[in-house]
């Protein structure tokens, strides 16, 4: 390339949208036209082409008549560049012919790439579709803007709409499945999207637990569109009804149970109490260790039906709660004071540390009482001899909760077990030494609830447990 057309390509057609004009100019030398006609002819926009014709025009290359949109411009075909023009554009043309057929033979490579890949997503989807329609879940696949990609059998026979089309794949959830249904999936969508809990929906007498997850590709990570938004999630309605009938009937037997239990327990305690302190005779020493057993067993198994009935009502909604200001700290300070003389006996070391002077809590204070009771119980009794428990009253995530945590150094928790915790008769397998009936924690994790509260736990195994709750502050 000589100095001439250097220099003309960096001073004069520096940019593509000159080159396209100058082209069109030198093959059009007798045209004339606005900027919506230049525009038309080069497929280009009326705004790209302003700069570009005044710059033309201050180099003498063209011509206009007129001003702004209306102005008409033609090729000054006798200009100081002439002599260059026509090498620039033959090498101009040359090059654009290139690039088109370059692109034309990508587009036919595109075009067999994509039939091949729609061949191979249909035999694929043909399989998905196999897959899915074995499941006894009904399953919906839908994109982002919540158009079905894929439905199961399930899903439509229990949910859709009469007259429904058997293929839903590119028609909108509301087209295929009835309302409520619908609605369900569309709550479940924002739990995904929260990280919430799975939805409940009841149908024709029958429940189903909703829950979405969102499209993994083969290496488990999330697949998202440009934006970083999710680009297809999976909806599964799990039948439950059976599981809540079980359910049912077990909680309606433990009620049964423990209110039958009740009465009869308390004659025989009633009864060996009297014996026991010689109120219809005197009775022998062994007589009396015997006696002592039995209201010791019976006092024991009382607990356990109290915890039973607690629970009971708890699930049921029916214990109200009377929530009342009460300083967790001076609180915290009576509990600790109670277990003194079995933290001594254990040898365990305990410590004590606040970040408020003052600090009132919402809370039920004979539920609250119980719940941290329960806590330190278990931390001194899967303690290890010589351990320490660690009781803390702190600042929480949230200004409007104050944080309560309850750590040992006992055993701690087995992973596998770490997310049962609070489960009704869940006991942790690493410490099978301490008796209980496994309600203590569920009782826990329902009454901080019922208080706005939250509770978690957090262990590793051979180090202890750290069990910690939440309850919101007292309005000033």
């Amino acid at each position: 390339m000589d100095k001439q057309v250097r220099q003309f390509l960096k001073q004069v057609a520096n940019s593509i949208v000159k080159l396209e004009l100058i082209s069109y100019f030198h093959e059009h030398p007798f045209a004339m036209d606005n900027q919506a006609g230049l525009a038309g002819w080069l497929n280009r926009q009326e705004t790209d082409l302003v700069d570009a014709l005044e710059d033309l025009a201050a180099e003498g290359l063209v011509s206009h008549e007129g001003q702004g949109p209306a102005a008409v411009y033609s090729y000054l075909t006798d200009n100081a560049y002439s002599a260059v023009i026509e090498r620039v554009v033959s090498a101009y043309r040359m090059t654009r012919d290139a690039v088109s057929e370059e692109l034309r033979s990508l587009e036919r490579r595109q075009d067999r790439l994509r039939k091949e890949y729609e061949t191979l997503l249909f035999t694929e989807r043909g399989k998905t579709e196999t897959i899915l329609n074995s499941f006894d879940e009904a399953v919906v696949v839908l994109n982002r803007e919540r158009t079905i990609l894929l439905a199961n059998g399930r899903l439509l026979g229990s949910f859709g709409r009469a007259g429904a089309p058997e293929n839903a794949a590119g028609l909108a959830l509301l087209e295929v499945i009835r309302e409520e249904p619908a609605q369900a999936c569309l709550r479940a969508l924002k739990e995904m999207d929260s990280e919430g809990e799975p939805v409940d929906h009841a149908d024709n007498d029958r429940c189903y637990r909703v829950q979405s997850f969102p499209v993994t590709g083969p290496d488990g990570r999330v697949i998202t569109d440009e934006n970083g938004q999710v680009y297809a999630t999976v909806t599964v309605f799990r039948d439950v009804t059976r599981d809540r009938e079980i359910e049912q009937m077990r909680e309606d037997f433990i009620s049964m149970l423990t209110h039958d239990l009740k009465n009869p327990l308390g004659i025989i305690l009633g009864t060996s109490t009297l014996l026991l302190d010689s109120k219809v005779g005197e009775i022998t020493e062994k007589q009396h260790k015997l006696l002592g057993n039995i209201v010791k067993s019976c006092s024991t198994m009382e607990l356990l039906i109290q915890d039973f009935l607690m629970l009971s009502r708890l699930e049921a909604g029916e214990l109200k709660m009377s929530l009342v200001q009460l300083d967790i700290n001076n609180m915290l300070k009576g509990i600790l004071q109670m277990f003194n003389p079995r933290i001594r006996e254990k040898g365990l070391s305990l410590t004590f540390k606040t970040d408020y002077d003052n600090v009132q809590v919402l809370a039920d204070p004979v539920q609250l009482e119980r719940v941290i009771s329960n806590l330190v119980d278990n931390a001194v009794k899967y303690n290890r001899e010589g351990g320490r428990i660690e009781i803390s009253c702190g600042k929480d995530d949230s200004p409007d909760m104050v944080r309560v945590e309850v750590a040992d150094t006992g055993g701690g928790i087995p992973d596998a077990e770490l997310p049962y915790v609070f489960e009704k008769f869940r006991r942790a397998s690493s410490d099978k030494q301490a008796k209980g009936s496994g309600l203590g924690l569920a009782i826990a994790r329902q009454l901080i609830s019922s208080m706005g509260g939250e509770i978690r736990v957090s262990s590793t195994p051979g180090e202890g447990s750290r069990f910690s709750f939440r309850l919101p502050k007292a309005p000033r």
